[in-house]
């Protein structure tokens, strides 16, 4: 009976990479590190160039974002979930903060990892930018009760 790895574990429950084979899942692992941010630290903040997509493995990371002096929760994202996509696929600069709610545990994926693994995995490509234009919606509409309120 294979015994699999529990990164490959972890990322097959990922939105988009239950799509990709054991093979390419242990690629991943092999590409990127594990990261420990204790709780109330800064995951990066806007501004600040896109470098890495983070999968949370354990723990929360509360994205925000200051609009008029007060900082606006735009989402929290626990375990089995990404982040920072939306700087890798824009190729911008972070558009929010990140900090971590509790300690979170983060697999780090390097931009050019990132970069690779969506131009050789175009159904993972799809998910992700699907996912991206979902949580755009999802913020816009945040900013727009925000602002109205």
């Amino acid at each position: 009976m294979a015994v699999s790895h529990s990164l490959v574990k972890a990322l097959k429950g990922v939105p988009g990479f239950g799509l990709l084979d054991e093979a390419d899942l242990l690629e991943i692992v092999g590409a990127s590190v594990n990261l420990v941010w204790p709780a109330g630290d800064c995951v990066f903040k806007k501004g600040v160039p896109g470098e890495a997509l983070y999968i949370v493995l354990s723990g929360k990371v509360q994205i925000y974002d200051e609009v008029g002096g007060a900082d606006i929760e735009i989402a929290q994202i626990g375990p089995g979930d990404y982040f920072g996509e939306n700087s890798l696929l824009c190729e911008t600069t972070h558009t929010k903060n990140v900090k971590a709610l509790e300690d979170v545990e983060l697999l780090v994926l390097s931009k050019d990892s990132f970069n690779h693994l969506l131009e050789t995995k175009p159904n993972l490509d799809a998910e992700i930018r699907q996912t991206l234009e979902t949580r755009l919606t999802q913020t816009q509409e945040k900013y727009e009760t925000t602002t109205s309120s």
